[in-house]
């Protein structure tokens, strides 16, 4: 402390006898020498665990599947656990299709193959849930109607002409006469799925098409500099329809939200994303994510040239 006085000392005395610019400029620059730092912690617990429950039921014949799992802390990089033990089913009228457990992956339910769902119907899914593991289970539901499906007749790949290099696939083919209004598109190469990842799910709206008949709809721009867009002579590929209710839609942009984080940078906090699983019974204190939906398939392939 003595040192830093005789300092302010002599740097005083001299600035006496100098120009009032400098002695401006050299204040300014001593203030910033001689400021503080603090150390700020930061409190990053992370939040009580959620119940997690995503399941669907679409037109394919197939495995329809539900998972229950357990949220996991943001810095985890684990993957969350499922929740065993759970009774599950999903009904429609006097139809009613019940889950087991499957014995590779815990927490994940399926219906037996053969089991598909019927456009125009309404679909319940019932889960009965022990998250505490008190013993005494809660009981989840949630509902979701199954649009009518998009029909395709045939695809095509074409180059990007804006783009250098770059591949476009279009479609051709129709709207159903009662549309949900929304529209999911997946692209597979040898059978591969090439958008699987949240960021890549692709939801076009009737209006973006306007009519009822498809015509060289735009649906995929392809990288070649990426190696899962690029595409070589002999490829197949295959592109998928899936017609959405606006509420799935609704779950999928909020979903991508909240991973992209807000924008702009400092917006306001995130929220959780909104959901259709409902508790109907127990002290409903558990937190739930997820969501519930059925949606009909329509596939189309083409042979790259």
């Amino acid at each position: 402390m003595k040192a830093k006085k005789l300092f302010y000392i002599v740097i005083a005395s001299r600035l006496r006898r100098s120009n009032p610019n400098i002695i401006a400029a050299v204040c300014i620059s001593l203030l910033g020498l001689f400021s503080c730092e603090e150390r700020v912690n930061i409190n990053t617990q992370a939040s009580p665990p959620r119940l997690v429950i995503y399941g669907y039921i679409t037109t394919d014949t197939t495995r329809q599947a539900v998972s229950i799992t357990r949220s996991t802390g943001y810095f985890v990089t684990t993957k969350p656990e499922g929740i065993s033990n759970a009774a599950v089913s999903i009904s429609c009228d006097s139809q009613v299709f019940q889950l087991k457990e499957s014995s590779a992956e815990p927490g994940v339910y399926l219906t037996s193959p053969d089991v598909f769902g019927i456009p125009g119907k309404t679909y319940t899914l019932q889960a009965d849930v022990d998250f505490n593991g008190d013993g005494n289970p809660e009981e989840y539901e949630a509902t979701s109607y199954l649009p009518f499906p998009a029909t395709l007749d045939s695809a095509a790949v074409v180059p990007m002409l804006a783009l250098n290099n770059h591949l476009q696939v279009i479609v051709w083919g129709n709207l159903p006469e009662e549309s949900s209004g929304y529209y999911s598109f997946h692209l597979y190469r040898n059978g591969t799925v090439v958008n699987d990842s949240l960021r890549g799910f692709r939801i076009v709206r009737d209006n973006y098409i306007n009519t009822k008949k498809i015509t060289a709809l735009p649906v995929f721009l392809l990288d070649p500099d990426d190696d899962r867009e690029k595409l070589s002579p002999g490829d197949t590929v295959m592109v998928q329809v899936e017609s959405i209710t606006s509420e799935y839609a609704t779950f999928i942009d909020d979903a991508r939200t909240e991973l992209r984080g807000p924008i702009p940078l400092f917006g306001g906090p995130p929220a959780n994303v909104k959901t259709n699983i409902q508790c109907l019974t127990g002290a409903k204190k558990t937190g739930v994510s997820g969501f519930f939906t059925a949606y009909s398939k329509r596939k189309v392939s083409t042979i790259m040239k």
